[in-house]
């Protein structure tokens, strides 16, 4: 029975380690995928696997990501225009180069001073997510019969960070005026806060540029957009800077309604690929780290915690909580939803391992829905990854679900080292 039981539990994983798993062609089928982090929220209906009966959900603990937004950094939009404004003076671009320049001054100047700002599309993506929960798991909202529906819902004080929050609970209050909500935005909730800070973001940036440099034919592109090679090379002091800042912009549209541009052109699809790589290999090693999963040891003990608090009875139907790629992403890596922390030493490789469009696309969230049985009081939890069902390393006899005694065990275990 033991041995049956094993091979069940290998078997039930098998899908999920195939899911974790990235190839060229999965990533050329999508081309918002080449958006890495920046990748809008797609979100694809699939099936819940239904509680055993007797069970019924009764508290939800949610870690979500803010939905799309601008780049936050002002230099990614300048740096690029700057330089090819200067060549537009000069007579240097091509006519590539003369439209590469207009679509880059549009999107500076849409982007002037909203600098990482909540785009409307990541409104739109907050509200749609808090509908489904409502929706797929009526019994935490529920307000029938006089039973209250009272949510702790807290943010980082990040304007994108708190926006977010605020659409989601706006679309909860909507569709159920009864449900009850505190809200915070406060530094004293530190464990939503980045704790790892710039932990060898250095080293890491010079593996990519690295990669860059090896894989990418810098000299071939910036023919495509100046006419002088030898002015190109006095004034693009950074080839792989500029080709970067390039492919964010372009990465970043996705997320940001009402511009009347693309970039498809801009770059041959083997470019992205290559381009996706490197920012991808950057956010393996960063947040798979030790630094980065040790950073959200707080969150994970606040979510037992919490948990903890709703089974004993606080009244508590559900504890929200949202921030940035930089605490999700390794919140995950700690936890080890769906294998994300399979190692791979060759950085050519990092993408067969980890997608950070999987992992952290905007808007990308965590859900621990709770069942209790009525007759019981045994309490199982289902993981839900983006809305999907994911896998933890525990043990479990139910599919798509696990006995929270068990869950708790783990993870206590995992921070107690």
């Amino acid at each position: 029975m033991k041995k049956h039981f094993y091979i069940t539990f290998l078997l039930l994983l098998l899908p999920v380690y195939i899911h974790a798993q990235t190839t060229r062609e999965e990533f050329f089928s999508d081309d918002r995928h080449m958006g890495g982090i920046y990748q809008q929220y797609i979100y694809v209906e699939t099936p819940i696997t239904p509680a055993p009966a007797g069970y019924k959900p009764f508290y939800i603990s949610h870690y979500g990501r803010h939905g799309s937004r601008w780049l936050s950094s002002p230099d990614t939009y300048n740096s690029p225009f700057t330089i090819l404004a200067t060549a537009h003076d000069a007579g240097k671009l091509t006519v590539f180069g003369e439209s590469l320049f207009e679509r880059v001054r549009t999107a500076a100047e849409d982007a002037y001073k909203r600098y990482g700002d909540l785009s409307e599309l990541g409104v739109i993506e907050h509200r749609a997510i808090a509908e489904r929960m409502f929706y797929t798991f009526p019994e935490v909202f529920s307000t029938k019969k006089s039973r209250e529906c009272n949510i702790y819902s807290r943010s980082t004080t990040v304007p994108r960070c708190i926006l977010s929050m605020a659409a989601n609970n706006e679309r909860l209050k909507e569709l159920n005026p009864e449900i009850n909500i505190k809200r915070e935005a406060t530094d004293r909730n530190n464990y939503l806060n980045n704790a790892y800070g710039s932990s060898n973001r250095d080293s890491v940036n010079t593996v990519a540029t690295d990669f860059l440099k090896k894989n990418i034919n810098v000299e071939q592109f910036i023919s495509r957009v100046f006419t002088d090679p030898v002015y190109a090379e006095e004034n693009v002091t950074s080839p792989v800077s500029f080709i970067n800042d390039l492919y964010a912009i372009a990465a970043d549209l996705q997320d940001i309604q009402g511009l009347d541009i693309t970039m498809d052109d801009v770059f041959t699809k083997e470019e992205l690929f290559i381009l996706w790589q490197a920012s991808n290999m950057k956010r393996y090693i960063l947040f798979t780290g030790q630094v980065a999963k040790d950073s959200s040891r707080l969150l994970l003990r606040n979510i037992l915690d919490c948990a903890g608090e709703a089974i004993k009875g606080n009244n508590i139907s559900a504890d929200l909580r949202f921030g940035h790629d930089s605490y999700i992403s390794p919140l995950l890596a700690l936890m080890d939803i769906n294998g994300v922390i399979r190692k791979e030493s060759d950085i050519e490789k990092i993408y067969t391992v980890w997608s950070d469009f999987k992992v952290s696309p905007m808007g990308s969230n965590l859900q621990l829905i709770f069942y209790r049985n009525g007759r019981t009081g045994d309490v199982i939890v289902k993981v839900l990854h983006c809305e999907k069902e994911a896998e933890i390393p525990v043990e479990t006899d139910i599919p798509g679900f696990y006995h929270w005694k068990d869950v708790e065990a783990y993870y206590r275990e995992k921070l107690d080292k």
